[in-house]
């Protein structure tokens, strides 16, 4: 997911491979996301660095439910303006990341649900 979620911020536009990883709201926030960049004139440039771990997995249910959470690093992404001009950016790099997903038993895993945690570090 994270893969295509970079492409989409990078072309600022919803790379058709997200769908095939996310759903209902993380969907949706990536969706919001690259309009929002498109409207701003800016795409993002770099990499996340990530340290997922699964915290919970529930499997007594159908779906499979678990909970990721990650730290993300950007501290090698950046905001970039069409003149080429980087935003400038205030503030921890790091941020925990905490996912949601689940996975029918005979399907793959989704993600739900993805809340960045922006107060604080990891």
């Amino acid at each position: 997911m994270s893969a295509a979620e970079e492409r989409s911020y990078a072309a600022a536009k919803v790379d058709p491979e997200l769908a095939r990883y996310a759903t209902d709201k993380a969907l949706a926030e990536v969706q919001a996301t690259v309009f929002w960049h498109r409207q701003d004139g800016a795409t993002m440039r770099g990499t996340v660095r990530h340290t997922p771990v699964v915290s919970t997995l529930d499997t007594a249910w159908d779906p499979l439910r678990a909970t990721v959470t990650d730290c993300a690093d950007t501290a090698d992404y950046n905001e970039i303006k069409t003149d080429g001009s980087q935003v400038p950016y205030s503030g921890s790099r790091r941020h925990v990341v905490t996912s949601t997903a689940q996975r029918p038993r005979n399907g793959p895993w989704l993600i739900y649900t993805s809340t960045i945690e922006r107060e604080g570090s990891c």
